[in-house]
C-alpha cells in the first residue's frame, strides 16, 4: 500500500511503528507534489525546515510517538496563517517579511507531531470563492479546466489530489466548505470563537475561523479536537432530528437539480437510519450589509499590515477604500445584527438537531480571472457561489461539507451539515453517516 494514499489516522498508525521513516515518507510526498502540482498549482511555497522536522521525529523513542496524535503527518497550510520562517502572503505579492512565530493552529499541529510541508494558494485576502490571482490559478483535479472553489482552494486541491492527507484552511464566507465540495473532500468551519487566531486578532472580525480539510471524516474529527479550545463531546440525541432545505438566504438562488437531489437523497438516507427527518424552510434573519461591513473591515485590516501596498491587486485596494468610507459605527451595528442572527438560529435549533442544505448552487465552474474584474465585478461573481455558506459565518455555527457521490458528468457532489454552536462532534457524526467516498481523479 502506498502511504501517500491513506488517511491521517491510518498513516499515523503505520509511521509510529518505524517500518517507514517519517523522512522517507516526506521525501515520497514531495516527489508526488513535484509530479502533480505543476498542473494543479495548489502550493505556493515549501517549508525549508520540513525535512529536518521529519528527521527529528524519526529519533523519538517509541513511547513518545504514542503521545503525538499526528506523528509524522504531512500538512499543508493556507497562506493566511503564519508558519515561522515563511512569508505569510495572504495570496498576494504585497508581503515580504517572514513570520517570526507560528499561528496558534500551526503550533498546535507541530506539538501533535505534524510536519508542515508548505503553504497553499488562495485569492488575495480570500476575497472570492475562486482560487486565482495575479500569480495564476489553482485547478480542480477532477477537471483542470474548472475551478476548485475557494478561498482555501490550494489546501483543498492538495488533499483531493492526494499530495497530503491533511490541510488547514480558513473560512469567513464558505472558504473551507466550498472548495471541499468542489474537490470531493471533507471540510468543516468550526463554531465562532473555538479556534484561536493568534497572532492575528481575528479573521474578518466575527466571520472567520480556521479549520481542517481531509479525505476522511475521522481525520477531520481528530484535528478539530486538537485545534479547538473546547473539544466537542455532544452525543447524537435519539432519535436524531434532521431538517433539510433547499432554500437560500439570498433571494432568487436555487440549486441545480443534481445538487438539490443530492441533499434530498442524503436526508432520505438518514431517515432510513431511524432519524426524524423534516423538510421545510428557514426564516432567515440576515441583511446583506451585515456581512459586507465585516468583510470590508476584515480585508482593510489585513491590507494595513502589508509591506508593499503598491503591489496590492486592484480589488484589494478598492475594498480597503470602501472600508474607510463606511459610516461611523458600522462595525458596531454589524455586531449587533449578528447577535440577532445568533438568537434567531438558536430558536431554529430547538426544533431540529442538524440542518442539511446545499453547499453551492452549482457544480464546479470554469476558471476565470476574477481578480481582473475589480471589486464590484469580483463580488458579483462571488455572491451566487457563497449563497448557502456565508449565512453560517454570520450565525457562528459549525458547518461541514461532506462528499456524497459524483454527478452524471463525473464531478463531486456534496451536502452541507449545520449544527448548533459547539456541536462539531454532532455535525461530524452526521457527516460520517452520509459520507460517500468518491472515485479519485484519474491520475491517482
Amino acid at each position: 500500500m502506498d502511504l501517500r494514499d491513506v488517511g491521517v489516522v491510518e498513516l499515523v498508525r503505520r509511521l509510529r511503528t518505524g517500518e517507514t521513516l517519517v523522512a522517507e515518507h516526506l521525501a515520497d510526498v514531495l516527489e508526488r507534489i513535484r509530479q502533480r502540482d505543476g498542473q494543479l498549482n495548489a502550493f505556493s511555497a515549501f517549508n525549508p525546515e520540513a525535512m529536518a522536522q521529519a528527521q527529528a521525529l524519526d529519533w523519538l523513542p517509541f513511547p513518545q510517538r504514542d503521545e503525538l496524535p499526528l506523528f509524522g503527518v504531512p500538512v499543508a497550510i493556507k497562506e493566511e496563517l503564519n508558519v515561522a520562517g515563511m512569508v505569510t502572503t495572504f495570496g498576494g505579492r504585497a508581503n515580504s517579511t517572514p513570520a517570526t512565530q507560528d499561528s496558534d493552529v500551526v503550533a498546535r499541529l507541530r506539538r501533535a507531531g505534524a510536519v508542515i510541508v508548505g503553504k497553499t494558494n488562495m485569492p488575495e485576502f480570500g476575497q472570492t470563492p475562486f482560487t486565482e490571482g495575479e500569480w495564476g490559478a489553482t485547478r480542480n483535479p477532477y477537471d483542470p479546466r474548472l475551478s476548485p472553489g475557494g478561498s482555501s482552494g490550494g489546501s483543498a486541491v492538495a488533499v483531493a489530489a492526494k499530495m497530503v492527507p491533511l490541510a488547514i484552511g480558513g473560512d469567513a464566507g464558505g472558504s473551507i466548505r466550498i472548495p471541499a465540495a468542489m474537490t470531493g473532500i471533507v471540510g468543516i468551519k468550526p463554531s465562532r470563537g473555538l479556534v484561536n487566531t493568534t497572532p492575528f486578532p481575528h479573521l474578518w472580525h466575527d466571520l472567520g475561523s480556521y479549520g481542517p480539510l481531509a479525505r476522511e471524516v475521522a481525520d477531520v474529527r481528530l484535528v478539530i479536537d486538537l485545534i479547538t479550545s473546547e473539544p466537542s463531546a455532544r452525543r447524537p440525541p435519539q432519535p436524531l432530528r434532521v431538517g433539510w432545505t433547499l432554500g437560500s438566504p439570498v433571494p432568487g438562488i436555487k440549486p441545480d437539480r443534481v445538487i438539490g437531489q443530492a441533499v434530498a437523497d442524503a436526508a432520505q438516507r438518514l431517515a432510513m437510519q431511524g432519524c426524524e427527518v423534516s423538510h421545510g424552510s428557514i426564516k432567515w434573519a440576515e441583511t446583506p450589509a451585515t456581512f459586507v461591513v465585516q468583510y470590508l473591515r476584515g480585508v482593510h485590516d489585513e491590507v494595513m499590515t502589508m509591506d508593499h501596498p503598491e503591489r496590492l491587486e486592484r480589488r484589494s485596494r478598492q475594498a480597503a477604500y470602501y472600508a474607510r468610507r463606511l459610516p461611523q459605527g458600522a462595525l458596531e451595528w454589524s455586531k449587533a445584527s449578528i447577535s440577532r442572527i445568533e438568537a434567531a438560529m438558536r430558536q431554529v435549533f430547538t426544533d431540529i438537531d442538524v440542518l442539511l442544505t446545499p453547499v453551492t448552487p452549482t457544480l464546479p465552474q470554469p476558471i476565470r480571472a476574477i481578480h481582473r474584474k475589480g471589486f464590484v465585478g469580483a463580488n458579483l461573481a462571488s455572491s451566487r457561489a457563497i449563497a448557502y455558506t456565508s449565512y453560517w459565518n454570520l450565525a457562528g455555527l459549525p458547518a461541514a461539507s461532506v462528499p456524497v457521490g459524483l454527478s452524471p458528468t463525473g464531478l463531486p457532489l456534496a451536502v452541507q451539515i449545520i449544527g448548533p454552536w459547539g456541536a462539531e462532534s454532532l455535525v461530524l457524526e452526521v457527516a460520517s453517516r452520509i459520507h460517500h467516498p468518491i472515485a479519485p481523479p484519474a491520475y491517482s
